[in-house]
């Protein structure tokens, strides 16, 4: 069966609500979690059914918080039992969201209060003040988790076998992306300001990701970003797969709309391919250390 797909302006006003109600789950996380570098604490995880937080540390127990986008609610649980859970539907403004989710964490004994101002979003409003952004088209919704599913399947199956430091695909609450990286082990501090990024971008790394789009990019994209960043791949260029894929000097890193991917014969073949040719790109402009080991074959036997 072919997967199907939306451009961000088809969904906008339901993505641009669900970006919202994760960005609290995130938030939540980032209070309460230990920090590990690259903000790898914060990170969201994909499930069969939806997007959780995985495990959270409060007091003497623990809780998750986890979105269940096929029967479309939220379950905000602890390890002692309580239950609490949240019914997502059209007309669930951001500020009612919020309000609940904040009842729901008192229930079962985890409060956790937040920094209610979004990060990296196009339209913020304060989360206990945003009656705009209300809307939840469940349909798009359940295609967009079909998507991440097809992103994470296809990303995993080029990051698995590195050796080295790895993070597998998981959701970035921020920049609504699922993206994976691999680590080189060598330290490249962040040469610009600004907290996020320099917790972000320490260490020589690729970033292989997901991305639904935005208003000024509206076509869902995989990505490959290295850094430190490189804004010229020169005559490079003729390696990159498929013919469709592009580098993007300005943002520095290379593009495969999701569209031109599906298109093909083999579409997770192609994601695997795009990715694998832009990181030989890049061990050719810089190549890392140990790379014949990190690189080397697994012999496992299944």
């Amino acid at each position: 069966m072919k997967t199907r797909f939306l451009n961000y302006p088809d969904w906008q006003a339901t993505a641009d609500t669900l970006h919202m109600f994760l960005q609290m789950a995130g938030k939540v996380k980032l209070e309460r979690s230990p920090q590990r570098p690259e903000w790898a604490h914060v990170r969201l995880f994909l499930t069969i059914d939806g997007i959780g937080t995985g495990i959270i540390p409060a007091h003497e127990s623990n809780f998750e918080i986890y979105f269940n986008l096929r029967r479309h609610h939220v379950v905000v649980q602890n390890s002692r039992g309580l239950r609490e859970k949240i019914p997502l539907g059209p007309g669930l403004s951001v500020k009612r969201f919020y309000e609940q989710l904040m009842v729901a964490l008192d229930d079962i004994n985890a409060p956790t209060p937040i920094n209610v101002r979004p990060q990296e979003f196009h339209d913020p409003v304060d989360f206990d003040q945003d009656d705009r952004h209300a809307s939840y088209d469940r349909d798009a919704v359940t295609l967009f988790l079909e998507n991440l599913h097809f992103a994470y399947r296809s990303i995993a199956a080029f990051m698995a076998p590195w050796r080295g430091k790895v993070e597998m695909p998981a959701y970035w609450f921020g920049t609504m992306d699922l993206t994976g990286t691999l680590f080189s082990g060598q330290a490249a501090p962040y040469p610009g300001r600004g907290e996020i990024a320099a917790g972000s971008f320490d260490e020589k790394a690729c970033e292989f990701g997901f991305w639904p789009g935005d208003p000024k990019s509206p076509r869902p994209s995989f990505f490959v970003l290295p850094y430190p960043f490189v804004s010229d791949i020169g005559s490079y260029e003729a390696m990159l797969k498929p013919d469709a894929a592009r580098f993007l000097a300005q943002e520095c890193e290379y593009v495969l709309p999701l569209e031109d991917a599906l298109a093909t014969a083999d579409p997770q073949r192609t994601v695997v391919d795009f990715c694998s040719s832009a990181f030989a790109i890049l061990q050719r402009q810089d190549p890392w250390p140990d790379l014949d080991w990190a690189t080397e074959a697994l012999t496992y036997r299944r």
